[in-house]
């Protein structure tokens, strides 16, 4: 039972990454509710729905320092507004970790719905987040901070210049990125990518780097929380780990094949169904 369990969560966790990595999503909101499900049918023996988000939470952390190396690597990921943002965000994680331990398993059900059918309602509209045009002001804190960048853009050939703007309200915002990721065990990108292109003025390929170092801290602080009170299991959190790291590698390289609208749609008419199943399980 035990190896049957461990394998059902590796192939649930490779799910996770492939499908995470071809449509953009975090991991998380797959491996949630899909490992919920094969729990509720008695594959996963003694395994809460506590324990699952403390496993994905975990997970982030992996995802976060496989992808994020190449980005820190080619200076993309603005590591000093991680750093600056990361603050609020760690104060996020910890709050809603530490909420998520109180929280009856229905309740987490019902959040976990309705944050899918969020994510459900972007994939099909295909929204983008883009930097606005309008005059921008200078920032006296980013200046200060030294928090606006420059990066290589290979699809461009050159190099971009960008100014950070409305540095204490992204800041502030920030702070709700942390804290879904440490009440429901997702990486809070859903929220923090937004806040970095339209709050701060980010290119998007800067704040989807910047998202990812920041989710690793997110992950750390999280999970620290879920280990001190007994919901971190090593034989649920390692072959997940597993599955989510070959999941994701796969998924990259067949990334530019795979990828196109009618499959996000597709899987978004999906993940409202599991949304709704989570709803109504936490009901009923």
């Amino acid at each position: 039972m035990l190896l049957a369990a461990i394998i059902y969560t590796i192939l649930i966790a490779f799910l996770a990454g492939f499908i995470g990595s071809i449509l953009g999503l975090g991991g998380g909101a797959i491996l949630v509710p899909f490992l919920d499900f094969i729990s509720e049918i008695g594959l996963l023996p003694g395994v809460g729905i506590h324990e699952i988000i403390a496993t994905s939470l975990v997970c982030t952390i992996a995802t976060s320092s496989t992808s994020n190396s190449i980005y820190i690597e080619k200076k993309i990921t603005n590591m000093r507004l991680g750093v600056f943002l990361g603050v609020m965000s760690i104060l996020g994680a910890f709050t809603g970790a530490t909420v998520s331990v109180m929280l009856r398993g229905n309740v987490l059900r019902l959040l976990f719905g309705l944050l899918l059918i969020f994510v459900s309602y972007n994939m099909i509209k295909g929204k983008r987040f883009k930097v606005s045009h309008k005059t921008q002001k200078k920032d006296k804190i980013a200046e200060l901070l030294g928090l606006n960048g420059i990066y290589y853009d290979e699809s461009e050939g050159r190099y971009i210049r960008y100014k950070v703007q409305n540095t204490i309200r992204g800041l502030l915002l920030t702070f709700f990125g942390g804290l879904l990721s440490g009440l429901l065990g997702i990486g809070g990108g859903v929220i923090n990518v937004p806040i970095l292109v339209i709050i701060l003025g980010l290119p998007p390929k800067v704040a989807s780097a910047t998202s990812l170092f920041i989710i690793g801290l997110n992950g750390a602080t999280g999970g620290t929380i879920y280990w001190i009170n007994g919901l971190i299991k090593p034989l649920l959190v390692a072959p997940a780990v597993i599955g989510i790291f070959i999941g994701a590698n796969v998924g990259t390289k067949f990334f530019r094949r795979l990828r196109n609208e009618t499959l996000r749609k597709i899987f978004a008419v999906f993940l409202l169904y599991v949304a709704f199943r989570m709803i109504y399980k936490s009901l009923y």
